[in-house]
Protein backbone atom coordinates (compact mmCIF):
# COMPACT_ATOMS: atom_id res chain seq x y z
CA UNK A 1 0.00 0.00 0.00
CA UNK A 2 1.32 3.71 -1.05
CA UNK A 3 2.08 5.27 2.67
CA UNK A 4 2.23 9.00 3.09
CA UNK A 5 3.36 11.17 5.74
CA UNK A 6 1.40 14.17 6.96
CA UNK A 7 3.01 16.51 8.88
CA UNK A 8 1.10 19.54 10.63
CA UNK A 9 0.90 21.28 14.53
CA UNK A 10 -2.61 21.23 13.67
CA UNK A 11 -4.27 17.95 15.01
CA UNK A 12 -7.44 18.88 13.29
CA UNK A 13 -5.88 19.26 10.15
CA UNK A 14 -3.80 16.22 10.23
CA UNK A 15 -7.11 14.09 10.78
CA UNK A 16 -8.91 15.60 8.15
CA UNK A 17 -6.03 15.04 5.72
CA UNK A 18 -5.28 11.91 6.96
CA UNK A 19 -9.64 10.90 6.85
CA UNK A 20 -9.40 12.05 2.76
CA UNK A 21 -6.38 10.02 1.85
CA UNK A 22 -7.34 7.20 3.75
CA UNK A 23 -10.66 7.77 1.83
CA UNK A 24 -8.41 7.03 -1.60
CA UNK A 25 -6.41 4.09 -0.26
CA UNK A 26 -3.66 5.48 1.00
CA UNK A 27 -1.59 4.24 3.98
CA UNK A 28 -1.35 7.35 6.47
CA UNK A 29 1.49 8.35 8.97
CA UNK A 30 1.41 11.38 10.98
CA UNK A 31 3.65 13.47 12.83
CA UNK A 32 2.90 17.02 14.74
CA UNK A 33 6.47 18.88 14.59
CA UNK A 34 9.64 18.93 12.24
CA UNK A 35 12.02 16.75 14.75
CA UNK A 36 8.94 14.26 14.79
CA UNK A 37 8.67 14.43 10.80
CA UNK A 38 12.23 13.87 10.46
CA UNK A 39 12.29 10.54 12.67
CA UNK A 40 8.71 9.10 10.91
CA UNK A 41 10.59 9.89 7.38
CA UNK A 42 13.47 7.70 8.38
CA UNK A 43 11.46 4.74 10.52
CA UNK A 44 8.47 4.46 7.94
CA UNK A 45 10.13 5.60 4.10
CA UNK A 46 6.94 7.03 2.94
CA UNK A 47 6.39 7.52 -0.28
CA UNK A 48 5.37 10.66 -0.05
CA UNK A 49 5.25 13.69 2.31
CA UNK A 50 2.62 16.36 3.03
CA UNK A 51 4.48 19.25 5.00
CA UNK A 52 3.07 22.50 6.42
CA UNK A 53 5.23 25.21 7.03
CA UNK A 54 4.36 26.39 10.34
CA UNK A 55 5.61 23.76 12.64
CA UNK A 56 7.38 23.80 15.87
CA UNK A 57 10.56 22.70 17.05
CA UNK A 58 12.39 22.43 14.06
CA UNK A 59 9.95 24.74 10.90
CA UNK A 60 8.40 23.05 7.94
CA UNK A 61 11.30 25.02 5.21
CA UNK A 62 14.58 23.09 7.63
CA UNK A 63 12.14 19.49 7.19
CA UNK A 64 12.23 20.33 3.82
CA UNK A 65 15.69 20.68 3.24
CA UNK A 66 16.91 18.03 5.30
CA UNK A 67 14.59 15.73 3.72
CA UNK A 68 15.85 16.74 0.04
CA UNK A 69 19.39 16.49 1.15
CA UNK A 70 18.93 12.88 2.10
CA UNK A 71 16.06 11.93 0.31
CA UNK A 72 14.28 11.94 -3.21
CA UNK A 73 11.26 11.88 -1.73
CA UNK A 74 8.36 13.52 -3.40
CA UNK A 75 7.33 16.50 -1.04
CA UNK A 76 4.16 18.44 -1.26
CA UNK A 77 4.15 21.63 0.95
CA UNK A 78 1.30 23.35 2.90
CA UNK A 79 1.52 27.31 2.59
CA UNK A 80 -0.98 29.97 3.61
CA UNK A 81 0.69 32.51 1.66
CA UNK A 82 0.04 33.08 -2.08
CA UNK A 83 2.03 34.33 -5.50
CA UNK A 84 4.79 33.70 -7.32
CA UNK A 85 7.35 34.50 -5.14
CA UNK A 86 6.06 32.02 -2.35
CA UNK A 87 5.77 29.27 -5.10
CA UNK A 88 9.43 29.84 -5.84
CA UNK A 89 10.89 30.16 -2.50
CA UNK A 90 8.91 26.63 -1.85
CA UNK A 91 10.45 24.83 -5.24
CA UNK A 92 13.99 26.87 -4.09
CA UNK A 93 13.65 24.65 -0.80
CA UNK A 94 13.50 21.44 -2.55
CA UNK A 95 9.89 20.70 -2.78
CA UNK A 96 7.79 19.35 -5.87
CA UNK A 97 4.85 20.76 -5.31
CA UNK A 98 2.48 23.04 -2.95
CA UNK A 99 -0.98 23.73 -1.93
CA UNK A 100 -2.33 26.65 -0.99
CA UNK A 101 -4.60 26.69 2.55
CA UNK A 102 -7.99 25.92 2.34
CA UNK A 103 -7.91 23.62 -0.48
CA UNK A 104 -10.73 20.91 -1.81
CA UNK A 105 -10.61 17.20 -1.41
CA UNK A 106 -10.90 16.99 -4.94
CA UNK A 107 -7.47 19.25 -5.47
CA UNK A 108 -5.34 17.14 -2.56
CA UNK A 109 -6.44 14.01 -4.13
CA UNK A 110 -5.56 15.67 -7.84
CA UNK A 111 -1.89 16.68 -6.09
CA UNK A 112 -1.23 14.14 -4.81
CA UNK A 113 -2.43 11.54 -7.51
CA UNK A 114 0.10 13.68 -9.96
CA UNK A 115 3.73 13.57 -7.67
CA UNK A 116 2.82 9.72 -7.02
CA UNK A 117 2.71 9.56 -10.88
CA UNK A 118 5.88 11.39 -11.76
CA UNK A 119 8.14 9.25 -9.29
CA UNK A 120 7.29 6.68 -11.80
CA UNK A 121 9.02 8.26 -15.10
CA UNK A 122 7.04 7.76 -18.16
CA UNK A 123 10.40 7.29 -19.62
CA UNK A 124 11.21 4.40 -18.31
CA UNK A 125 10.54 2.25 -22.31
CA UNK A 126 13.59 4.21 -23.27
CA UNK A 127 17.76 3.33 -22.96
CA UNK A 128 20.28 4.10 -21.16
CA UNK A 129 22.18 7.18 -22.41
CA UNK A 130 25.90 8.32 -21.62
CA UNK A 131 27.73 11.42 -21.55
CA UNK A 132 31.22 11.28 -20.72
CA UNK A 133 31.16 9.57 -16.75
CA UNK A 134 27.29 10.30 -16.65
CA UNK A 135 24.79 6.95 -17.31
CA UNK A 136 20.90 7.68 -17.14
CA UNK A 137 18.91 4.33 -16.89
CA UNK A 138 15.75 5.51 -17.95
CA UNK A 139 14.42 1.59 -16.97
CA UNK A 140 15.92 1.73 -13.63
CA UNK A 141 15.10 5.09 -12.99
CA UNK A 142 19.08 5.63 -12.13
CA UNK A 143 21.66 8.16 -12.90
CA UNK A 144 25.35 7.82 -11.69
CA UNK A 145 28.67 9.67 -12.55
CA UNK A 146 31.62 7.33 -13.22
CA UNK A 147 29.40 4.16 -11.45
CA UNK A 148 28.20 6.54 -8.37
CA UNK A 149 24.52 7.07 -7.97
CA UNK A 150 23.55 10.81 -8.37
CA UNK A 151 20.38 11.24 -5.60
CA UNK A 152 17.77 13.23 -8.00
CA UNK A 153 14.09 14.04 -7.10
CA UNK A 154 11.72 12.58 -9.42
CA UNK A 155 11.34 16.03 -10.90
CA UNK A 156 15.10 16.39 -11.52
CA UNK A 157 15.51 12.82 -12.32
CA UNK A 158 12.83 13.69 -15.77
CA UNK A 159 14.69 17.26 -16.92
CA UNK A 160 18.14 15.23 -16.75
CA UNK A 161 16.21 12.46 -18.81
CA UNK A 162 15.04 14.78 -21.21
CA UNK A 163 18.92 16.65 -21.62
CA UNK A 164 20.66 13.00 -21.46
CA UNK A 165 18.54 11.80 -24.93
CA UNK A 166 19.92 15.06 -26.77
CA UNK A 167 23.93 15.32 -25.42
CA UNK A 168 25.36 18.58 -26.90
CA UNK A 169 22.12 20.08 -28.07
CA UNK A 170 19.47 22.77 -26.15
CA UNK A 171 16.48 21.64 -25.34
CA UNK A 172 14.25 24.36 -25.59
CA UNK A 173 12.46 25.16 -21.98
CA UNK A 174 9.09 24.02 -23.29
CA UNK A 175 9.99 21.12 -23.93
CA UNK A 176 11.60 20.38 -20.52
CA UNK A 177 8.80 21.54 -18.77
CA UNK A 178 6.77 19.11 -20.48
CA UNK A 179 9.45 16.69 -19.32
CA UNK A 180 9.53 17.99 -15.86
CA UNK A 181 5.67 18.13 -15.07
CA UNK A 182 3.75 16.21 -17.77
CA UNK A 183 0.64 16.08 -15.86
CA UNK A 184 0.26 20.17 -15.26
CA UNK A 185 -1.02 22.21 -18.26
CA UNK A 186 0.65 25.06 -18.04
CA UNK A 187 3.82 24.74 -15.95
CA UNK A 188 5.30 27.80 -14.41
CA UNK A 189 9.06 28.33 -15.83
CA UNK A 190 9.78 29.47 -12.31
CA UNK A 191 9.58 25.59 -11.58
CA UNK A 192 11.92 24.99 -14.17
CA UNK A 193 14.72 27.34 -12.90
CA UNK A 194 14.37 25.97 -9.42
CA UNK A 195 14.69 22.67 -10.30
CA UNK A 196 17.58 23.03 -12.90
CA UNK A 197 19.63 25.16 -10.37
CA UNK A 198 19.62 22.17 -7.97
CA UNK A 199 20.24 19.50 -10.81
CA UNK A 200 23.38 21.77 -11.90
CA UNK A 201 24.63 21.84 -8.37
CA UNK A 202 24.28 17.83 -8.10
CA UNK A 203 25.85 17.69 -11.61
CA UNK A 204 28.88 19.65 -10.66
CA UNK A 205 29.39 18.33 -7.13
CA UNK A 206 29.59 14.36 -8.49
CA UNK A 207 32.03 15.40 -11.75
CA UNK A 208 29.32 15.30 -14.20
CA UNK A 209 29.28 16.83 -17.52
CA UNK A 210 28.39 20.59 -17.36
CA UNK A 211 24.40 21.74 -17.52
CA UNK A 212 24.94 25.12 -19.40
CA UNK A 213 22.23 27.82 -20.06
CA UNK A 214 21.61 29.27 -23.28
CA UNK A 215 19.86 32.62 -22.55
CA UNK A 216 16.58 32.83 -24.36
CA UNK A 217 16.62 29.74 -25.63
CA UNK A 218 16.75 26.46 -23.01
CA UNK A 219 19.37 24.60 -21.69
CA UNK A 220 22.44 22.18 -22.89
CA UNK A 221 24.23 19.16 -21.08
CA UNK A 222 27.66 18.23 -21.89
Amino acid sequence: MTSILVVDDERAMVGMVAALLGEDGYEVVTAYDGEAALRRHAEESPDLIILDRGLPKLSGDEVCRRIRAMSSTPILMLTGEKGSDERARLLDLGADDYLEKPFSKKELSARVRALLRRAVPAARSRPAASIGKLTVDARAHQATVAGEALDLTPTEFRLLAALATRPGEVVDRRALLRAGWPEERDPDPEWLKAHLARLRSKLDGAGAPALSNVRGVGYRLG
